[in-house]
């Protein structure tokens, strides 16, 4: 069927593109229509709005009619069939694994993705580590396609202000499925009239690369691991090897949130754990330790304000709007803190003043400006006060409760004191989420000795149940 479809002529090549909102999906096919129109060949394009960056991608389609001036105008379609497509191009790896699942993708197509994670929200919304593992879906692709182009958009732009839509078309123009030469390209690119300069640019990147088969070095986040320092190695050596990485890290965390001593106390928490875990795995210790360090760094104002204001994060925006120095930068950060949020930067004495802030305050505080930044400097400057705050003591109580069920569950089976360690996901967000969670944890703790004496099995399938719900629909939790 394949061969057959390679020598008929009289049909249009058929090209899809998936891409989020602000990826430039509608400019990249902008550039394909002129250029084609440009070589005097027939084309059209279509598009499927998505919902923008949030939870959806819009879906563009091209067809190209490979003669030119034919004799009668080529009838061309709205949307592409199964085993039609001869190109797809995903700006984000995973809408083409959704290609693959739709029947658009067969041994018939070349696929071109970048490499770069844009994560859904259901991704996102998910307690915990809800991330699509992208390595499995790059796989599948490279058996289900004919062949396969990643873009480490990352790696091929730097030193440039290059973007990825513009290194897609230059790839696409690689990859020799379309009959566009490289001149008719960037005379649409310059026609377009937007960021020529760079979009320029990153077509010769891209061209390049599909041309010369470059790959990415890496197709897996790594994850990002820091070592705590020299004078906590003693006191580290003491836990399971298999648990150092991960205490380490919180150890940096916990002494970044509030201190040197606020470390000691994670480590003096988790010794507990540690002194009970019998199992071979130690997985108990290893999975507390992960979740305490996230608990007890919990984002108070005080955290919001650290992070915003930390010396490299203004070159890190700078970095991603592929902006240099010496343009202007306007910042302005959005928040909406209600009376939780204000427990969390006032001693816990006065709480009382704080009225109830159901719907929160709204403030727009333009960190870009001298004003705005020395703000959130003052209450990022309040660290130091944070162990008297409501939230703080607040916390600090449900922690406990928290990790003397988990040693009580362990005292009657491993793997619940594991799935209870994990219950912690529930302490997440902030407002009304976080208070939900955290009510939740609550009311399970509740009488929980006694509970799992009369009840173990019935108490297991709740936890199991309220941890995939956390996980699959956290607003049913």
């Amino acid at each position: 069927m394949n061969e057959i479809k390679n020598t008929v002529v009289n049909r249009p090549i058929c090209l899809l593109l998936g891409a989020l909102g602000g990826q430039g999906g509608g400019v990249l096919i902008d550039w394909l229509v002129n250029a084609a129109k440009r070589a005097g060949y027939p084309a059209q394009a279509t598009s499927t709005p998505g919902v923008a960056q949030r939870t959806g991608a819009t879906t563009y389609y091209f067809e190209l009619f490979p003669e030119k001036n034919p004799v009668g105008s080529p009838i061309f379609t709205f949307f592409p069939a199964s085993d039609d497509l001869d190109l797809m191009i995903a700006m984000e790896p995973t809408e083409a694994g959704r290609a693959i699942e739709r029947g658009f993708v067969t041994d018939f197509t070349t696929v071109i993705t970048t490499t770069e994670r844009v994560y859904s929200t259901s991704e996102k919304v998910s307690a915990g580590d809800g991330r699509i593992n992208v390595v499995p879906v790059i796989e599948t692709i490279e058996k289900a396609s004919k062949k396969l182009i990643q873009l480490d958009v990352t790696a091929l732009s730097v030193g440039t202000a290059a973007r990825g839509n513009a290194i897609a078309f230059g790839a696409v123009i690689g990859s020799g499925i379309l009959p566009l030469t490289p001149q008719d390209c960037r005379a649409a690119i310059t026609e377009k009239g937007v960021a020529v300069a760079s979009n320029l640019a990153g077509f010769d990147i891209g061209l390049k690369a599909a041309q010369e088969g470059v790959q990415p070095i890496q197709l897996e986040d790594s994850h990002t691991y820091q070592k705590a320092p020299k004078e906590f190695d003693a006191e580290i050596s003491v836990f399971p090897k298999t648990a150092h990485d991960i205490i380490s890290h919180g150890i940096v965390r916990l002494i970044d949130y509030q201190g040197p001593t606020y470390a000691r106390k994670f480590l003096k928490r988790i010794k507990k754990i540690g002194d009970i875990d019998k199992d071979q795995t130690k997985k108990l210790t290893s999975e507390t330790a992960r979740h305490l360090a996230r608990w007890m760094s919990f984002e108070d104002v005080i955290r919001v304000a650290q992070l915003k204001t930390r010396p490299q994060r203004l070159p890190r925006i700078r970095d991603e709007l592929k902006v240099d120095s010496t343009t202007p930068l306007k910042l302005t950060d959005y928040f909406k803190p209600g009376r939780d949020e204000v427990l969390g930067v006032i001693p816990k004495s006065l709480s009382w003043l704080v009225p109830s802030l159901n719907k929160g305050v709204a403030l727009h505080i333009p960190t870009g400006s001298a004003f705005g930044f020395a703000m959130l400097k003052f209450l990022s400057a309040l660290k130091p006060l944070r162990a008297r705050t409501n939230q703080y003591i607040e916390e600090q109580k449900a922690i406990d409760q928290w990790l003397d069920a988990v040693i009580e569950a362990n005292s009657r089976n491993y793997y619940l004191a594991c799935q209870t360690a994990n219950l912690a996901i529930l302490a997440r967000g902030y407002g009304d989420v976080r208070k939900t969670g955290m009510k939740k944890l609550d009311l399970l703790f509740m009488d929980w000795g006694k509970n799992l004496e009369n009840n173990l099995s019935g108490i297991t399938a709740q936890v199991d149940q309220l941890i995939l719900l956390a996980h699959s629909n956290p607003d049913a939790v």
